[in-house]
């Protein structure tokens, strides 16, 4: 395994550049790591017109990664170094939504005209807690698959829920590597059953 793979576990924290969790009109929180100024105000403005709801949306943009998710009444947004692979953000935002959820009654907050971020200002020591312990949460299986493109062992994230609550088996997964996609046929053990070359367009 390659230091900048493992380094999406060991350096999580440094490796994410934002957090946010939005209704329709306003930020409700906002993380981001240590002394890092930079306002993503106009990604999450742009997510908000295309969020769809229980969708992932993943968004390449030069040398970092975006991944959206509208769930209900709030839209979560990650941004990451481009290495970070989206499986791995899709586990964060599910659950981030989850602790979200449990810790703060949301209708009832947004029912009311002037909901303030200071509110929700405490929840940063949950986004701590996730990311300096990432591993103990359990939240991603790490597979290796064969690519005869590169002729090398590819170690590939997995988010748990994606297989845990699959209806079928083996579930197929894109992977994009280096200008070319391999398809794996992952089963309820997340064993690789198979891999094919996959043509790619967009």
């Amino acid at each position: 395994m390659d230091d900048i793979f493992r380094s999406s576990f060991n350096e999580l924290k440094n490796n994410l550049n934002f957090i946010n969790i939005s209704s329709e009109n306003m930020t409700l929180f906002e993380w981001k790591p240590p002394r890092s100024y930079r306002s993503y105000i106009l990604d999450v403005n742009l997510i908000k017109e295309y969020a769809t709801n229980n969708i992932f949306f993943h968004i390449h943009k030069g040398n970092s990664k975006i991944v959206h998710i509208k769930k209900n009444e709030l839209i979560y947004t990650i941004g990451a170094d481009n290495y970070v692979q989206y499986q791995l953000l899709e586990a964060i935002l599910e659950y981030i939504d989850l602790r979200f959820n449990e810790i703060f009654d949301i209708k009832v907050i947004l029912s009311f005209e002037n909901v303030s971020e200071n509110i929700f200002q405490n929840f940063k020591i949950e986004i701590d807690k996730l990311l300096d312990n990432f591993k103990k949460y359990d939240l991603v299986k790490i597979i290796n698959a064969r690519c005869r493109v590169c002729n090398s062992i590819l170690p590939i994230i997995v988010k748990k829920s994606f297989i845990e609550k699959s209806e079928d088996y083996p579930v197929p997964l894109v992977y994009n590597h280096k200008g070319h996609a391999i398809l794996l046929f992952i089963d309820r053990n997340f064993d690789v059953r198979g891999i094919e070359l996959v043509n790619i367009t967009g």
